[in-house]
């Protein structure tokens, strides 16, 4: 049976499993946005019944857990654009759902641009809801593509930067923009 967590020998190594994808798209995510905050322990991946991806923090120790949907277990490219989507909550954790406009648009973005660019197929989010705040993200990495390593320079947490930050890394961000980026999602 053929799973995203079996490793086959292949000259010079193994073929890749999420495992193994998850150091390459923190590594990636952190080149792009800032590293991400090494207080918590990313644990690893494992499958949730409900078809909801997502990151947990089980007990209480700032551990963190990325949650995949089963509809992964024997499809690589749909884990990787999972993982990859979950990976930007894990930059900056903070113990509890909280996320803005800002991190949601920026997950769903990155998970897009990981997957196509690292050969896993083109994916994208079916939720209004995620493709608008990817809308408004785009927009804003139109205006300075470092903006978001510039506000994590700020205030480091994604989903704790409000518009006055936004506005502070970059005077030619819009008003109503750094607004719509900052609610809540």
């Amino acid at each position: 049976m053929s799973s995203i967590f079996i490793a086959n020998p292949f000259p010079n190594g193994y073929t890749w499993t999420i495992t193994s994808k998850l150091g390459h798209i923190i590594k990636e995510a952190e080149n792009r946005y800032g590293e991400r905050d090494k207080s918590y322990t990313i644990l690893g991946v494992e499958f949730n019944q409900d078809g909801h991806p997502r990151i947990w923090y089980p007990g209480n120790r700032k551990d963190v857990v990325i949650q995949i949907s089963l509809s992964c277990i024997n499809d690589l490219n749909r884990a990787v654009f999972q993982v990859s989507h979950e990976i930007i909550h894990c930059l900056s954790p903070t113990g509890i759902k909280s996320a803005n406009q800002l991190e949601e648009g920026l997950a769903n973005l990155y998970s897009i641009e990981y997957t196509k660019q690292n050969g896993h197929g083109i994916w994208t989010a079916s939720d209004t809801k995620y493709t608008d705040a990817t809308k408004l993200v785009e927009q804003l990495l139109n205006i300075d593509s470092d903006i978001i390593k510039k506000a994590r320079n700020i205030q480091p947490t994604i989903s704790k930067i409000d518009k006055e930050i936004l506005k502070q890394a970059n005077s030619l961000v819009p008003a109503d923009l750094a607004e719509k980026l900052t609610e809540r999602f």
